[in-house]
């Protein structure tokens, strides 16, 4: 028999003689979950670098420690279940769990091929921090053409000639002063102002996309780093050295990489896809930014059909379809702006061209098995363990139905005195990652809420309303109904990923409500069964986590637990990855409680 745990009740938990064995010695553990334990350090992390509420109050940060670790051994209880029904061999889910192998096998190249093979000397920092308390105030001519930037140069003898000089308007010359501050400035640029001397005269230099002619006016104090002190001063030049060198040092790599490399869109295929994308995307230009989802994402898959699994672009060893891409672009959250639809063929090329180097490059990252090094299995097993648990609670899910004597009892239970909480939320939809950092920035800046959704919202009928939601029950929405019904007036939670893209919402009101009597109705009808569904759904899982945790065991490891130190600032963090891309630092951990206090059936909850 399993007992009832309350949480706010700091206990060590086994669920058996068999399974309350003492962690390996060589590490530290605060739990486990069958034969998986839980480290301090994987702890730590999904705990920092994850969002959740009232970290903020010391009362409950116990609390909510507990809270996760309980929510991480049910996750895993979950994963362990998969593999034993072997999920983790399906073609679909390994094809899934590859695109984060390739993801971090990626980055690590990027370490073994750029950042280890980048120093700083103690001279060249030195030198910069010498450099970057003086800034350069420079005279310059700019010309496109280096032909042209030579015979101007050449004409050029003295400060006097450089300040009279009459150039032909021919050679779309650009006279202008700028002042070159260092680590900002183009390092082209910078290295050779720092080399001249007051009023001298530089030789043609090459930055970015054309040619200059530099005149050093004089040398100015730098407001900005004189102000640090010097150990900061010396961390800043240290970090601004590494940063300059890695760029040239990947400048390098990558272009004897791809030189010899396999990589192409079959013209026929790219120009159907960028021809059908234009005409979809134009019959919604009500919409702005009109994004591939939804309607539109329908729309495109419809009018592809006959070449969807035509190839599209050929890379290395692997080959994508139109349809492959098309879900590639709508996981990306590809989005355009109405009055910028012509440029779909173009933007649609780039973002191949860099899929297609980012594909290359993790086929060699698994050539040369960079993936089974020490530290990215540690973060792919998370990983592996997370997309795993999400298999298992999809097939339990998927496994439920409601039966017409089901519904009719739900019905018949329903009755005009019943109340259930609603809530009411502000809401900011995106459809990615990128998007959404850039709406945190503007409330960063206190730009308001309402604003920030008017102008980032992907959710036309959400901006009109500027956020605000209608009433809905706490059981709707999940995860959205569930947190919300938790949270206090004017808090916000986010950003999760949602259906559709990423959510960030605030509670902007709460009340007690009777559900709708109007159930003779067919939409009435529909809305019990889906309102019943979901609360079946949740309890099978619920139930079904019960009876594996008792056929596998767990445990948690209190004493341990109260040890580590953790931060009260809550936080959603993404990991920056080599050769571009971002992902979540860490996999979202779902709030799993509920079965800790069900007993568990005798009879198999799924064969």
């Amino acid at each position: 028999m399993k007992l009832c745990i309350p949480l706010a009740v700091a206990l060590t938990v086994c669920t058996g003689p068999l399974f309350c064995q003492q962690p390996p010695a060589a590490k530290s553990y605060v739990g486990k979950a069958g034969d998986m334990f839980i480290s301090e350090d994987e702890f730590t992390r999904r705990f920092e670098l994850l969002p959740s509420l009232y970290r903020h109050r010391k009362s409950k940060l116990e609390e909510e420690k507990l809270i996760l670790l309980y929510s991480i051994i049910a996750e895993k209880l979950l994963a362990r279940e998969a593999v034993t029904r072997k999920f983790d061999e399906d073609s679909v889910f390994r094809s899934a769990f590859d695109e984060i192998r390739k993801m971090l096998a990626r980055d690590e190249l990027y370490r073994e091929e750029v950042k280890q093979k980048v120093s700083i000397s103690d001279g060249e920092v030195r030198q910069g921090v010498k450099r970057a308390l003086r800034q350069p105030f420079l005279e310059y001519l700019y010309l496109p053409r280096e032909e042209d930037a030579k015979f101007v140069r050449d004409r050029i003898r003295t400060p006097r000639e450089f300040e009279n000089l009459q150039i032909d308007s021919s050679l779309h010359a650009l006279r202008d002063t700028a002042t070159a501050i260092w680590g900002e400035a183009d390092t082209a640029i910078a290295n050779a102002a720092y080399r001249l001397k007051t009023g001298e005269i530089s030789p043609v230099v090459h930055a970015r996309q054309g040619y200059y002619i530099l005149k050093l006016v004089k040398l100015e104090q730098s407001s900005h780093y004189s102000s640090m002190q010097p150990d900061v001063l010396q961390e800043r030049v240290s970090e601004k050295l590494r940063l300059q060198k890695e760029k040239v040092r990947l400048d390098e790599f990558l272009r004897d990489f791809l030189k010899e490399r396999r990589g192409y869109s079959v013209s026929r295929s790219f120009q159907m896809l960028a021809t059908t994308m234009t005409e979809i995307f134009g019959k919604y230009t009500n919409e702005s930014p009109i994004m591939l989802g939804g309607a539109v994402l329908k729309d495109v898959l419809e009018k592809c059909h006959p070449f969807i699994n035509d190839t599209l672009t050929v890379v290395g060893n692997s080959y994508w379809s139109v349809g492959s891409v098309i879900d590639r672009l709508a996981a990306k959250g590809f989005s355009i702006q109405a009055d910028e639809i012509g440029t779909i063929p173009r933007r649609l090329n780039t973002q191949l061209k860099v899929w297609v180097q980012q594909e290359l490059l993790a086929q060699e990252a698994l050539r040369r098995g960079l993936d089974r090094r020490p530290g990215v299995q540690q973060g792919l097993e998370i990983w592996h363990q997370a997309y795993l648990a999400d298999v298992m609670k999809a097939y339990v899910r998927k496994s439920v139905t409601v039966s017409k004597g089901e519904l009719y009892s739900y019905l018949k239970q329903k009755n005009p005195s019943t109340k259930v909480p609603q809530v009411q939320i502000r809401e900011l939809r995106t459809g990615s990652l990128d998007e959404m950092e850039e709406a945190l920035q503007d409330l960063e800046n206190k730009v308001p809420f309402e604003t920030v959704i008017e102008k980032r919202s992907t959710d036309p009928e959400a901006k009109r309303r500027k956020g605000i939601s209608e009433f809905f029950p706490i059981t709707d929405r999940p995860p959205v109904g569930e947190i919300a019904s938790q949270m206090d007036v004017g808090q916000r939670y986010g950003p999760i990923q949602v259906t559709g893209g990423v959510l960030l919402f605030e509670l902007v009101a709460r009340k007690d409500s009777s559900l709708a009597s109007d159930t003779s109705s067919a939409a009435g009808m529909k809305k019990a069964v889906e309102e019943l569904l979901k609360m079946k759904q949740k309890r099978t899982v619920d139930t079904f986590l019960s009876q594996i945790g008792e056929r596998f065991g767990f445990a948690v490891y209190q004493d341990r637990l109260s040890k580590i130190a953790v931060s009260p600032i809550s936080m959603m963090t993404f990991r920056i990855l080599g050769f571009g891309g971002r992902m979540f630092a860490i996999p979202f951990v779902e709030k799993q409680l509920d079965w800790l206090n069900i007993e568990p059936p005798a009879s198999p909850i799924l064969p």
